[in-house]
């Protein structure tokens, strides 16, 4: 898709004014410019946190075999 945005003065930064199709969630974004085409690309950053709380729900979802639990002893060493 491509669409059109304002640029526009803030104090001494440049800013971007992105159409509504282009919005993103969050108060952040990582800003990476190519130094040979000049090409600006902004990506969303995540939040740890709701990065954290998927991880550990794709832990509690994995599916742990019996035959790699029975190898684990107590004290957490392989037997």
């Amino acid at each position: 898709m491509l669409a059109t945005a304002k640029l526009f003065k803030n104090g001494h930064s440049q800013a971007v004014r992105l159409p509504k199709s282009c919005r993103m969630l969050g108060d952040e974004v990582w800003v990476h410019k190519n130094e040979v085409t000049g090409v600006v690309t902004l990506t969303p950053k995540k939040n740890k946190a709701a990065d954290l709380d998927e991880l550990f729900r794709l832990i509690e979802a994995a599916e742990v075999p019996e035959e790699f639990m029975a190898i684990i002893n107590t004290n957490g060493t392989h037997e």
